[in-house]
């Protein structure tokens, strides 16, 4: 391998084995890790739910990566970009040293840190303080080097009245927090993150950023996961997109993302019962959509300020046993999330039912959107947190102009997404 590189990977791919418990979660990779010297590489169980057949090997077995071959230099800043399901995690998992490629060959140059799920090489039991110290030994740091990042790893994550609080206590804010100080300062070779960091509010978020642009000036490398296309360009010089376990396009970070809203704004156009690219146990799916205007009269657009509800129908395909809730996340015309319902806000739970389909009505009194075109991603889950079913940009609301303020105007849509009713007085 080159010098100047960190990360060399030849016909690098994943498979694997369908089952009946569902997609296994970066925990049970690491349990996996954690027996292998003893057991050898166990079965992984998926299921078959969502997987497009150009995919499967057989009929047990299917690719989650296939033959990806690519090069990254040191210094790179690269952002992997990918609907659920593209591949992205796994491919974390394998370059993080956490699970190993079934073909191919993958080198990794130096230390590296990664950020991949909340909790991610914690110990519940133990505090924040001893968990720092055991990333630390994990990174082949002494405890000497440890202590001397130790206020700096704390002051960043903002944790120091709780440092001493076993990690079971922290809250999921909390916990990123500390996963992120730690792995961006411990002086890693390369440091990967993933979509984790959505868990943290905007200012940790753009501290983070700049932190990991910081790490990039030094000379380190870094791979960022993101469904946010514009902190993607931020961050990122390049990067490669992932689509059904293969790198379809790589390259300069805009070019990237341009190939990628193509991509799925042509997936968007696709019936909801048509669309491949989904994640979770397939237990239930969305089918379809239909949007009721003020008049209760099917519409294919909705009129900016007017009333409107949006009924979306679901098919269960197997039992459901436990309460399942409904989110949906909004996102502008550049991929940009600008809002998130959920049904858990309000309490609500879509309660176990033994019919084959159900629908939930979402009713909005003024739709305080700008006219444009809005995606929005379905996330169906239960109480337990299992993954139902998540689709992004699983379908397009087009929002129309109207007179939202009754003055006799119609608002720019060049000054702003939402619109807010409000008045001026002297």
């Amino acid at each position: 391998m080159k010098e100047s590189l960190v990360i060399q990977a030849n016909n690098l791919s994943k498979k694997y084995r369908l089952g009946t418990i569902g997609m296994t979660s970066l925990r049970e990779d690491l349990s996996r890790w954690w027996t292998r010297s003893k057991n050898g590489i166990p079965k992984h169980g998926f299921d078959q739910a969502g997987i497009d057949p150009t995919r499967m090997i057989n009929d047990h077995e299917f690719w989650a990566l296939h033959d990806l071959n690519f090069e990254i230099t040191r210094g790179e800043v690269v952002g992997l970009i990918g609907a659920n399901g593209s591949g992205k995690s796994t491919l974390l998992k394998i370059l993080s040293r956490i699970t190993e490629p079934s073909e191919g060959k993958v080198k990794v140059k130096g230390k590296v840190a990664s950020l991949l799920e909340v909790g991610t090489g914690f110990h519940p039991e133990l505090t924040g303080r001893e968990n720092v110290f055991v990333n630390g030994a994990i990174l082949g740091m002494t405890r000497r080097e440890v202590d001397k990042k130790f206020d700096e790893i704390v002051d960043f994550a903002g944790v120091a009245d709780f440092i001493d609080t076993p990690i079971k206590r922290y809250s999921s804010g909390m916990t990123v927090r500390l996963g992120f100080a730690v792995a961006a300062h411990l002086e890693p070779d390369i440091l990967i993150v993933d979509e984790v960091l959505a868990v943290g509010d905007l200012r940790f978020q753009n501290r983070c950023i700049n932190q990991m642009k910081s790490i990039a000036e030094s000379g380190k490398t870094v791979l960022f996961v993101s469904h946010q296309m514009a902190t993607v360009e931020n961050l990122c010089k390049s990067a490669f997109l992932l689509n059904m376990g293969q790198i379809i396009y790589s390259g300069k970070t805009s070019d990237v993302i341009k190939k990628y809203r193509e991509d799925m704004e042509e997936s968007a156009n696709l019936p909801i019962s048509q669309r491949m690219i989904r994640e979770g146990s397939g237990k239930c799916k969305l089918s379809g959509i239909e949007f009721r205007n003020d008049q209760n009269k099917v519409v294919d657009s909705l009129i900016s300020g007017k009333s409107a509800t949006i009924k979306l129908f679901f098919d269960i395909y197997e039992e459901i046993t436990a309460p399942m809730s409904l989110s949906l996340g909004i996102s502008n015309s550049t991929h940009v999330r600008i809002a998130h319902l959920c049904m858990k806000t309000f309490g609500k739970w879509i309660l176990p039912t033994s019919q084959k389909s159900f629908q939930v009505n979402l009713s909005l009194s003024k739709l305080e959107l700008n006219q444009g075109k809005y995606y929005v991603t379905s996330f169906l889950d239960d109480e337990s947190g299992q993954i139902i079913d998540w689709v992004t940009d699983a379908f397009v609301i087009n929002v129309l102009q109207s007179d939202f303020y009754g003055t006799g105007m119609v608002p720019p849509t060049s000054q702003s997404i939402f619109l807010m009713d409000h008045s001026f007085s002297f």
